[in-house]
């Protein structure tokens, strides 16, 4: 019974395969009688459509590398532009960076220059109020020594500057040193800088 199941489907099979093959020919046929059937002047028509079509296609072609080509140029122009303008960025961080410093150093000339000018106005302060004090005391009928007067400030600066030196040197801060001399903490600090450096 396995055995005539086998040969029946095998005969099923041998004749839907016939069947497909007749039906390929018979497709193989009214092609080849289209191609008969087929006249130059069709031909003709077709070979006129492809040309066109090659035309209109190589315009196309055309109009797109000019389309390329502007793009390019485009793009040229503006990576030249982003060049300029990053080396003027660079110029202008420079030229920033230079200005600043320039600054930064008339600061530093000018700061010890105002220190020094504000040491010079506590210093003429403070004799001033020295010398209201001594008018306001009564003075002994004595006659008075008169002393030059700019010898008198530089040996009175000479002397403050050492005497401030000696007492830094022994390890006192700078609010003792101005209590002690009756100055300001900031004309001991300018004395001190003032100092030539070992």
């Amino acid at each position: 019974m396995g055995n005539t199941l086998i040969i029946l489907l095998g005969y099923v099979i041998t004749f839907i395969l016939i069947l497909v093959i007749i039906s390929l020919l018979l497709r193989i046929r009214k092609i080849e009688r289209k191609l008969i059937n087929f006249s130059p002047t069709e031909a003709y028509a077709i070979m006129e459509n492809m040309h066109e079509m090659v035309l209109e296609s190589s315009r196309i072609a055309d109009s797109l590398d000019a389309a390329i080509k502007q793009k390019e140029a485009v793009l040229e122009d503006l990576s030249d532009l982003v060049d300029e303008k990053l080396k003027l960025y660079e110029r202008a961080v420079k030229n920033s960076k230079e200005q600043e410093i320039v600054s930064f150093r008339k600061e530093e000339i000018k700061s010890p220059l105002k220190k020094e000018d504000e040491f010079i106005s506590s210093e003429k302060l403070i004799k001033e109020s020295i010398n209201k004090q001594q008018l306001s005391m009564p003075q002994p009928q004595a006659a008075p020594v008169q002393t030059p007067k700019t010898t008198s400030d530089m040996d009175s600066k000479g002397d403050k500057k050492s005497r401030i030196i000696a007492m830094h040197k022994e390890g006192r801060q700078d609010i003792e040193i101005a209590r002690e001399l009756g100055i300001s903490v900031t004309e001991v600090q300018l004395a001190l800088r003032l100092l030539p450096k070992v």
